[in-house]
């Protein structure tokens, strides 16, 4: 199998499952918690939640097993559990705002204008990503990843910004 196919299936696939992520990500950080400096480690907190490296008890991602349930589950617990349950959660190391950032660079740099652009915008507005700055980031990529790639991201800001 080629890389362009590889690509395409591996584009669809995360596609797919972000649509159900939207739901997941929408729910907003819980409180904080008391804790001492943790060593970069992911600690559970309940089924439902988890702890960051800076001590927030978030909720956890789930959308990996609901989309994908028994048919891929070592695709689901990598979705779920590593990317979302681990990298994401290091947020002494890399802040969620940049992470949103920078993951929304790569999927409009990449065309992936889709169902996973617009989850990726919610969670980036909950992460604080302002209308001013996401239309600076989208303006700044149209530059090094092309003016149609953009043009097709605006619209799905607009939506998420609430204009």
């Amino acid at each position: 199998m080629n890389f362009k196919k590889v690509s395409l299936i591996t584009a669809i696939a995360v596609s797919t499952m972000f649509t159900a992520m939207a739901a997941d990500t929408a729910q907003p950080n819980q409180s904080m918690i008391n804790s001492s400096q943790r060593s970069g480690q992911v600690m559970s907190n309940t089924e439902e939640t988890m702890v960051t490296t800076s001590g927030k008890v978030v909720a956890k991602q789930t959308a990996g097993r609901r989309v994908l349930g028994e048919f891929a589950p070592t695709f689901a617990h990598l979705n779920d559990d590593v990317l979302f349950g681990e990298v994401w959660s290091r947020d002494l190391e890399l802040p969620a705002k940049q992470r949103s950032i920078i993951t929304i660079t790569a999927l409009v740099s990449q065309g992936l204008i889709s169902d996973a652009l617009k989850a990726h915008f919610e969670m980036g507005k909950k992460n604080g990503i302002t209308k001013d700055e996401i239309a600076e980031i989208l303006t700044h990529i149209a530059f090094y990843a092309g003016w149609p790639k953009v043009w097709g991201a605006f619209p799905i800001a607009k939506e998420v910004w609430g204009e």
